[in-house]
């Protein structure tokens, strides 16, 4: 959409004037900007009217601003784009395709029922085992963390991310010849609550989502570049021509070469999905050795076989950028994704309506607030101890 008709958009929907047609389009908008950086502080915002003055500042709207509170005028001096991502950044997108209705709180009244403290969201954090089996604990308090294993340097840089390369001070010829088993698997496990990036010797990148682990060797050798995945990773693979990458994760395998892709493979998922983002893979179901080509923008789905549909690539890729995206998902999907971010197990009461979510929330939101956001739906929660029981 243009900027002007974006503005126009925004400031019905400010003024609660907007049809149910207009709102749909705006927030579907709000999709699409999703990976939109939001750099603002908004312990500030203390009510919902504040919050939308805020937004106004985010858009050519000066004439509104001075209109309607004066005192923040100075926003509008610190952006210039019309990007809404702050909505996301606050988890206020959040759409009910059940009784089809837009929900947008922005002050969390703590309304959830509960018998404990509130429970914070996960945070950077993992497990890495080296090939001699030790254990180093890697999260944000550690600055800079440096070993040498069988000739390659695992070294966390400053942006918290563990880079192997190959250690200057050995030789490389002395890792030529070698296969991977020779110079060791290391594992990089992320707890219930943590999430990881790391770089491997061949300049691949991976994100790794919580309660999952990633197989691998420390120095990739031959023509093939092999790794084991359980739970969800997110791949940027460095291009080779000559050794492809490949990932074994359950019963099946994808093949690349070089490209970016996503892997669900978590055991409480009821299939694997893959989903391209660009390039292109090859995924093969083990049992029966059938495999697909996709295509950017392709998801493929592996249970007894291997099921290929156009999927919007966003909802796969959100948690790397830190948001829950429900895409109509079930309240029992919704509650999968929490449990392995916040470490809660869910109960459900009898006779719940079948309710399908639509939106984002930030992943950087306490539990206590996305049930509030959710509670919005007309399903009702209880936080007991790490047990949240969904209710009608």
């Amino acid at each position: 959409m243009r900027q002007v008709e974006i503005q126009k958009l925004v400031e019905k929907y400010l003024h609660d004037t907007a049809t149910k047609e207009e709102t749909e389009k705006l927030f579907l908008w709000y999709r699409s900007e999703m990976n939109a950086d939001s750099k603002w502080d908004l312990d500030a915002f203390e009510d919902e009217e504040d919050l939308k003055l805020f937004i106004l500042s985010k858009i050519d709207a000066p004439d509104l601003i001075e209109k309607q509170a004066p005192v923040y005028r100075k926003f509008y001096y610190l952006v210039s784009a019309a990007s809404l991502a702050i909505f996301m950044a606050i988890g206020l997108y959040f759409f009910n395709s059940n009784n089809q209705t837009y929900v947008a709180p922005t002050t969390v009244k703590k309304a959830i029922k509960q018998k404990t403290i509130d429970i914070q969201p996960g945070t950077n954090k993992a497990i890495l085992t080296l090939s001699d089996g030790k254990k180093i604990i890697l999260d944000d308090s550690q600055n800079e963390v440096v070993i040498n294993d069988g000739g390659i340097k695992v070294h966390k840089n400053a942006k918290g991310i563990i880079e192997y390369t190959l250690n200057r001070l050995g030789k490389e010829h002395s890792l030529t010849g070698k296969s991977e088993a020779q110079t060791g698997y290391n594992t990089i496990q992320t707890p219930i609550g943590g999430k990881f990036q790391l770089t491997l010797a061949d300049g691949s990148k991976v994100w790794l989502n919580s309660a999952s682990s990633l197989r691998f060797p420390v120095y990739f050798s031959g023509d093939n570049r092999a790794v084991e995945l359980k739970g969800e990773a997110y791949f940027e693979v460095a291009k080779s021509q000559n050794k492809k990458f490949t990932v074994r994760s359950g019963n099946q395998t994808v093949e690349v070469l070089g490209t970016h892709f996503n892997i669900n493979a978590y055991s409480d998922e009821p299939v694997i999905t893959t989903t391209l983002i660009e390039g292109a893979i090859r995924v093969v179901e083990l049992n029966t050795h059938k495999f697909q080509i996709l295509k950017p923008g392709e998801q493929s789905k592996v249970d007894n076989g291997i099921h290929i549909q156009k999927k919007d690539t966003q909802a796969d890729i959100a948690w790397k950028d830190g948001y829950f995206y429900f895409e109509n998902s079930s309240i029992e999907t919704v509650m999968r994704q929490l449990g392995r971010w916040y470490g809660i197990t869910a109960r459900y009461e009898s006779n719940l309506p079948q309710h399908h979510f639509e939106g984002a929330i930030s992943t950087n939101l306490t539990l206590l607030e996305v049930l509030e956001i959710l509670q919005k739906s007309n399903i009702h929660f209880s936080l007991e101890g790490k047990e949240v029981v969904v209710m009608p």
